[in-house]
C-alpha cells in the first residue's frame, strides 16, 4: 500500500486536465472531488506543499532503508510528475493564445493528457495492489529503474 502513495502527487497535479471530462460528465468529476478533494485542500492552502511532497518523494527514492519497489514507485511517481510539466508549460504558454484555439482543440488535447496520465497512474496502483512491479510504462519505467540503481 505504501508503494501506492506516491502517485498521489501527479494525480492531483494533473487532475487540471480532466475539466472537459468533469464538464461533460459531472459523476466523474463528483467522484474525483471525493477522493482528491482534500488533497487538493491541503495542496491549495499550504504554500509550495506540492513542491516540498515532490522534494520528499526524490529523497525517499534514495532512502536504501525502504524496499526497492517502494523507491521504484517513488521515483515512478516523480517521473510522471514531471512529465506533466511540459503539457502545463504549453498550457500556460499559450494561455490568452489559447483564448483564440477552437475548443475542440483545447479540449482534445486536455483529455488526452488526462487519459494518457490516469492510465499511467491507474496501472501503477492497480499492479502494486495485485503485488507486481508497474515496470511497464514506456520510458519512464526504465528511468525509474535506472535513476534507483541495482540495488
Amino acid at each position: 500500500l505504501l508503494a501506492c502513495a506516491p502517485y498521489i502527487l501527479p494525480l492531483c497535479d494533473g487532475d487540471q486536465f480532466g475539466k472537459y471530462i468533469f464538464q461533460r460528465i459531472p459523476a466523474i468529476g463528483q467522484l474525483d472531488y471525493l477522493l482528491l478533494g482534500g488533497f487538493h485542500g491541503f495542496f491549495n492552502s499550504v504554500p509550495l506543499s506540492s513542491f516540498g511532497l515532490f522534494l520528499l518523494f526524490a529523497f525517499q527514492s534514495r532512502n536504501m532503508d525502504l524496499s526497492r519497489a517502494v523507491r521504484f514507485n517513488f521515483q515512478q511517481a516523480i517521473l510522471i510528475d514531471i512529465a506533466l510539466i511540459f503539457p502545463e508549460l504549453f498550457s500556460s504558454i499559450s494561455g490568452s493564445a489559447g483564448q483564440n484555439l477552437p475548443r475542440i482543440v483545447l479540449e482534445t488535447s486536455s483529455n488526452l493528457v488526462f487519459y494518457t496520465y490516469a492510465a499511467a497512474i491507474g496501472y501503477s496502483v492497480i499492479s502494486n495492489l495485485l503485488g507486481e512491479k508497474p515496470d511497464q510504462i514506456p520510458v519512464l519505467s526504465e528511468a525509474a529503474e535506472q535513476s534507483i540503481g541495482p540495488m
